[in-house]
């Protein structure tokens, strides 16, 4: 995740945002994760701790090992550690802290993992995914300035909180644009597990 970077991870991460669901209410864009059953990715925190702790997360970070990536995806397991304890991120224990899918396991598509992380488009995207995330771009850009105004939020608000990355936020990747597309289109209907 972090390979080719110099700088240390406290200096490149952001491990809480707070979003104002009233405002972005108000311009329709929480509606959006709503739809997606993605309403804990907007405030996921709040109810549990008022304080993620940044050293804690960097610790896991350095220490993450994905476990089960040949299984099914609901089998699927980060584990790290922090301290003496090995802290692990399923599907299992994400159900246990809050319905992160509200709409249940079964209403989900699941890319292949490979499929999902693709810097390029696959047979998995949508029809035409790139010319509908980045109207701007004539189907090849990848810049944020290639984004809708809306698309720029959802893309803001997805670097926090869904495809969290360390690198340049300006850059608009494929990753991204499924996440974008499931958003603004309702398809294909991501896991945010």
């Amino acid at each position: 995740m972090v390979m080719g970077v110099t700088n240390s991870v406290p200096d490149r991460a952001v491990c809480e945002c707070v979003v104002n669901v009233d405002e972005f209410r108000t311009i329709g864009s929480t509606q959006r994760f709503e739809d997606l059953g993605w309403e804990r990715v907007l405030d996921w925190c709040k109810d549990i701790t008022s304080w993620v702790y940044l050293a804690a997360v960097c610790e896991w970070l350095s220490t993450l090992r994905f476990v089960n990536a040949d299984g099914p995806t609901p089998t699927w397991q980060l584990i790290g550690n922090i301290g003496k304890n090995r802290m692990i991120m399923s599907f299992q224990h994400m159900n246990a802290i809050d319905r992160f899918d509200s709409l249940g396991v079964e209403a989900y598509d699941y890319y292949e993992l490979d499929q999902l992380l693709d810097k390029k488009t696959n047979a998995a995207d949508p029809d035409q995914m790139l010319a509908a995330v980045l109207p701007g771009s004539g189907d090849m850009g990848e810049s944020r300035n290639d984004l809708s105004l809306e698309g720029r939020i959802l893309q803001g608000i997805s670097l926090e909180n869904v495809m969290v990355r360390f690198e340049d936020h300006r850059k608009v990747k494929a990753p991204d644009c499924r996440v974008l597309h499931s958003l603004l289109y309702g398809t294909p209907r991501l896991s945010w597990r």
